[in-house]
């Protein structure tokens, strides 16, 4: 079962498991996602479909596209035709990010936060396959986080915008 949840006419979240939803939009506010993304791209048209999806299907998709038969917290896919426009399809699995949590020693709020961004950035034309990189894209995901976190009055209770 497909759910699907229109934040703005430019964000899109979909859910491969209603479980996804629940869950999910206990951590995001929607509405400081679309304006931090409208407010950095400064393109005329932004369509990003975020697709939270299971483990087997983020495999599958890692294995098919990046040859990499292994699970990861995103995939991204650049969709942009022009270049006035940024149209993107992202790929999160939940499982993985969970994982992250325990890795890095940080909330599920801020890491589901931080992936969503962190498919932006990579639509938005930042890479990470070197450490300078990675540590340019972190930079940019803590001015999110921050942005997050200043704009979001409920930061630390549900941000259940809906």
């Amino acid at each position: 079962m497909k759910v699907n949840i229109y934040f703005s006419n430019m964000i899109e979240f979909n859910f491969s498991k209603s479980r996804y939803k629940k869950e999910v939009l206990k951590l995001v506010d929607k509405r400081v996602l679309s304006r931090y993304i409208s407010k950095r791209c400064g393109k005329n048209k932004v369509k990003i479909n975020y697709n939270f999806v299971s483990t087997n299907e983020q495999i599958n998709m890692n294995t098919e596209f990046k040859k990499h038969n292994y699970n990861t917290d995103i995939l991204t896919f650049d969709l942009s035709e022009k270049e006035c426009e940024l149209t993107g399809d992202v790929y999160i699995s939940l499982k993985q990010i969970r994982k992250n949590t325990k890795r890095y020693g940080v909330s599920l709020r801020d890491e589901v936060n931080r992936v969503l961004i962190h498919g932006f950035l990579h639509l938005y034309g930042y890479n990470d396959e070197t450490k300078e990189e990675r540590n340019i894209m972190r930079k940019q995901e803590d001015r999110y986080l921050d942005f997050m976190k200043r704009k979001c009055s409920t930061w630390n209770m549900s941000v259940n915008h809906y």
